[in-house]
Parts: structure tokens; sequence; C-alpha cells
């Protein structure tokens, strides 16, 4: 389910992000440049075609045609034209226009409006062009534009290049449509491929989680058996002190008996100047602290005894305690609980609580767990 969450999550986070990126930034850039680079060539073939008629038109006058016949031949060639991206158009210099596409505007007054951006130059550019289409496309003022201009040497005609406004809209629409479904495709690639990558990564990791959590119970089984394994040979010793009797070891042989040598029952202390023996059942741990020893009862009452730790540890009986490690030895009786710490070693609570951290290095972990007989 968590999964799942993830790809969901993923996928609305990348829409929102792409399509405010697209939307904002790259398609209005996009659309502007293409625009611009289009506009401009359109502008160059205007002005090349306008001088080639010019040319083609003053030559003629030179050679004696008559005006009449220049404009005819001007008014057949642009006929029906206007549907076109750019047509010509001759007018006079009051303003007549001479020659035109649509025949009704023939003798008619030139209207241009003086804000426009061919009033402004002889020639425009194409982000000039651009600036001028976006400024009047809400507006609708003039269905097209004059972008070049050139007069006919020995003569009172210009030639004049319109845009089809609404031609060039046509075209820039289809253009957005084309752009707005490679943008679409694009953003499906690689939503699928951003995907892919996030399931890679979840797979590696969820194994690495695996792996981890496989070790991490590992452990908590091992320490599990090893609380079950103290339980077990806490009862077992309490069972072995109910039941058995003091073992001594007679041998024959001429008639001499020899005792065995038992571990003791009782440990000599001190509180204060008074001595003060204590039942070897008695002792819940002992430590060394500023090279002194101490004995730490189950009630928690701490006394202190001469004899060094190791001293101390060869008289007591090895099933009843265990040296934790150098500063510690600690009764089976009043071991509360182990737990895991570090990587390999172990930490023991004791009952009543120790005033010091019990640690197991890992070199013993081995040692106690045969202690325990696990």
């Amino acid at each position: 389910m968590k999964n799942y969450r993830i790809y969901l999550y993923t996928t609305i986070s990348f829409v929102l992000v792409y399509v405010l990126v697209i939307s904002l930034v790259v398609h209005p850039l996009t659309i502007k440049y293409k625009s611009i680079v289009k506009l401009q060539n359109t502008i160059n073939l205007a002005t090349q075609e306008i001088q080639q008629v010019s040319i083609l038109s003053a030559t003629a006058l030179e050679n004696k045609v008559p005006k009449d016949t220049i404009v005819n031949s001007i008014q057949k060639a642009v006929a029906g034209s206007d549907n076109e991206s750019v047509y010509l158009s001759v007018f006079d210099w009051s303003g007549m226009i001479i020659c035109h596409p649509d025949v009704t505007k023939l003798r008619s007054k030139n209207e241009q409006k003086s804000n426009t951006v061919s009033n402004m130059k002889s020639v425009v550019t194409g982000e000039e062009l651009y600036q001028h289409i976006k400024n009047v496309e809400e507006s609708n003022i003039n269905a097209s534009e004059i972008i070049a201009l050139r007069p006919i040497a020995n003569s009172d005609m210009i030639l004049a290049a319109h845009l089809n406004i609404d031609n060039i809209k046509l075209q820039t629409n289809s253009f957005t449509e084309q752009v707005k479904t490679t943008y679409l495709i694009l953003g499906l690639i690689l939503l699928v491929f951003l995907l892919i990558i996030i399931r890679v990564l979840a797979t590696y990791y969820e194994q690495i989680i695996e792996r981890k959590t496989a070790k991490f119970e590992d452990g908590v089984l091992n320490l599990s058996k090893l609380n079950d394994s103290l339980e077990n040979y806490q009862k077992s010793i309490e069972e072995l002190q109910i039941n058995t009797e003091p073992i001594l070891e007679t041998a024959t042989g001429k008639a001499e008996e020899k005792e065995k040598e038992v571990p003791k029952q009782r440990l000599l202390t001190y509180i204060r100047n008074e001595l003060m023996p204590i039942s070897i059942t008695d002792i819940s741990y002992i430590y060394v602290e500023n090279s002194i020893s101490y004995v730490v009862r189950k009630d928690g009452k701490r006394f202190t005894a001469n004899d060094s730790l190791d001293q101390i540890y060869t008289s007591l009986d090895p099933k009843l305690f265990f040296r934790a490690n150098r500063q510690t030895i600690v009764a089976i009786y009043a071991i509360d609980k182990i737990i895991k710490y570090g990587n390999s070693a172990l930490k023991i609570e004791m009952q009543p609580v120790s005033e010091i951290d019990i640690i197991i290095g890992k070199n013993k972990v081995a040692v106690f767990k045969k202690w325990l007989d696990l």
C-alpha cells in the first residue's frame, strides 16, 4: 500500500511541476522563438519579392512601357492572393491604392493606422512584428499588416508587402497544438522513466531493510533463547540447592579418607570496622572500583572485601557465578535480563539494579552462553 502511495504522490508532484514549468516557461518561449523565426523568414521573402517586382517595374518604365500596362500586370499577379500569408499591394504617394488582391479596395485610401509597425520603419524585424501581433491580437484591429515597403523608381508608386495576420494566427495555433502533443508525449515518457527509477531504488532499499530486519530478528531470537536458558538454569540451581547435600568424596585404599574441596558457602566482608559474613546465596554481584572490591547483596546493601576480584572468583562456585569482565562478577540468582548491546556484546541487567553497567564483551559471549548451557 505504501508503494502505491509513493507512486501516486510522485505522479501528482511530477504532473504539477511539469505542467507549471512547461506552461509558464518552456511553452511560451518555444512558441515565441518559433513564431519570431517564421516571421523573420516571411519578412525576408517578402522583402526579396517586392525588390524584384520594383526592379522589374522600374526597368519597364525605363523601356517606355506605359504605366497602366505595368499596373494591370501587377494587379493580375496579386489578384486573389490576400488569402496567402504574404501578399503585395501598390499605392501612390497620396495613399490611394492602385493594386490590391481585393478589387473592392482599388482607388480607396490606404487606412494604415499610425501606431502600426509599418509606419515606424520601411522594414520591420521578426521580433517587432511578433510583439505587435501580440498587442493587437485581442483587439483584432487589423486583419493584415504591412511588413515591408519599397518605392518603384521613376514613378509615384510604392510597393507594400502585407502579412495576413489571420493566416499567421492559424499557423501559430496549429504549431501550438503540435507542441502541446509533443510535450504530452515527452511528459509521459519522463513520468514512466521516473517511476521505473523509483521502483528500482525502492526494491534496492527494501532488500537492505529486509536483510537488516532478518539480522535484527535473529538477534532477538538469540536473546530470547538466552533469557529462557537463564530462567531454566536459575530454576535448576534452586532445585539443586534444595535437594543437594554437601558432597564428600571418600577414597579407600590404605584406610585413608580424603575430603574433596568444595566452594565457599560464605564470603567475609566488612562494613566500617565490623566483620560481616555474607552467604553466597545472598550475593547479587561483585565489582571493583578504585582497586576496592565491593560485594552487593540482593537487598542492595554494599560491603567491602579485602581480597582481589581474582581471589574472590576462585573461591566461588563457577556454576553460580560468572566473571562478566575484569571489573565484575555476577550471580546467577540476580540476573534479571540479558539485552543486546552494540553489534556483538551483551548487557546484563541485575536485581537489584547495578550501580555500574555490566557488559559482556564479544570475546566472552560464547563462554557466557556455554555457562548458561545454551
